[in-house]
């Protein structure tokens, strides 16, 4: 290979590994072509083969289901003919930049031609509302139509993503029912983790809010708080380590975790609301000793400074130790929200084909932070 040949390869970064891109293919063509076409021709393509699975019977079953479970599978035919024509063709007139790809693309093109003007035509010749008098005829097109419209949908997505520069398998794997398995995991666990960032961001903001006047005041006193300011931390407390191990655990359980990421996530699980109980016990324990040797009061006034000594020793020994039981907690959020963000990053990076680059295409997930009129 010559030095100008070498200068004029063009590589993109997978993951961990860099791909090289076909000869005469730029970054900046293929990163056009991926965000326009690539993607949403994949997305319309596994949007489409997920709904018509829905519909997929035997003939047998086709032509002796009851009329209502019929109409339920003709619907959801008609629908993905329909996602097919607005969604999925147009993606497919578009000209590739890398030359399989192109090929894969043309022939798939062809294909819905082929399809569109004889197995569409015909079933689209039906009302979306069929008759009675219709059911038998739908039947048998049914039993004629659903199987070549998955043939075609199988056959040419896999093509076409075997073809993708991204593509690390051949269209067997495309083409086997590990590949979408593969793919709801892995945007699964992104979408659990995007919104375990996003429930940790708000968390480290509501624990400074509550806890920030309370260590500040507890510094500069030397004095463990009243039992009226101390029920809305302890309240906190105990909502936030029923909220926060809550997701923490939904996240061990997804399968598309790694090994080496469940540790740091199954440590948090354990530090935090261990540290949190430690610190409700630790004013429980305080709070009663100084209740005990207020009512403990002695007669005489050596008695009384020695009672008073006593007092302040459980206020500021009490009061360190919580407000080191604080550090720890507020430390192990900060770290655990720090480690979220990056492991999302990793997450995002080995997804197959990385088929939503922006995370606002991934539909949001609730937030719940587990306290009443947050």
């Amino acid at each position: 290979m010559s030095p100008a040949e070498t200068l004029a390869r063009q590589f993109i970064q997978i993951g961990d590994r860099q791909v090289e891109l076909p000869h005469g293919v730029s970054v900046a063509d293929w990163a056009l072509e991926r965000i326009r076409t690539q993607n949403p021709c994949i997305r319309s393509y596994l949007g489409s083969i997920r709904l018509l699975e829905e519909a997929l019977e035997s003939n047998y079953a086709l032509l002796h289901c009851s009329s209502r479970r019929l109409l339920q599978i003709w619907r959801k035919v008609r629908r993905v003919c329909r996602l097919m024509q607005t969604e999925l063709a147009p993606t497919l007139e578009a000209p590739s930049h890398v030359p399989a790809l192109e090929t894969a693309r043309r022939n798939a093109y062809y294909a819905f031609q082929v399809l569109t003007t004889t197995v569409i035509r015909d079933i689209e010749a039906y009302p979306y509302r069929i008759s009675e008098t219709d059911l038998p005829a739908v039947r048998r097109l049914l039993c004629l139509s659903i199987g070549r419209i998955y043939s075609f949908l199988r056959d040419t997505f896999g093509e076409i993503v075997a073809t993708d520069p991204r593509s690390l398998h051949d269209s067997d794997y495309y083409l086997s029912r590990r590949f979408p398995q593969d793919i709801d995991e892995a945007e699964w666990l992104y979408a659990t983790v995007d919104q375990l960032n996003r429930y940790l961001q708000g968390l480290g903001k509501l624990w400074i809010d509550q806890f920030g006047p309370l260590k500040n005041q507890m510094s500069a006193d030397g004095m463990i708080p009243s039992l009226a300011a101390w029920a809305e931390s302890a309240a906190f407390l105990d909502l936030l380590t029923e909220g926060l191990v809550a997701k923490l655990r939904e996240v061990l359980a997804l399968a598309g975790i790694r090994y080496d990421e469940m540790e740091p996530i199954d440590t948090y699980s354990f530090e935090i609301p261990h540290s949190c109980k430690s610190l409700i016990e630790a004013y429980g324990i305080a709070r009663t000793s100084i209740d005990r040797l207020k009512s403990n009061r002695a007669d005489s006034a050596e008695g009384q400074r020695q009672g008073l000594e006593d007092l302040i020793t459980i206020h500021e020994v009490a009061s360190n130790h919580m407000l080191e039981l604080m550090t720890r907690i507020e430390r192990a959020i900060r770290d655990l929200a720090a480690y979220v963000p990056l492991w999302l990053d990793s997450i995002e990076k080995r997804r197959a084909l990385m088929l939503t680059k922006n995370p606002d295409e991934t539909p949001p997930l609730p937030i719940d932070f587990g306290r009443k009129n947050a």
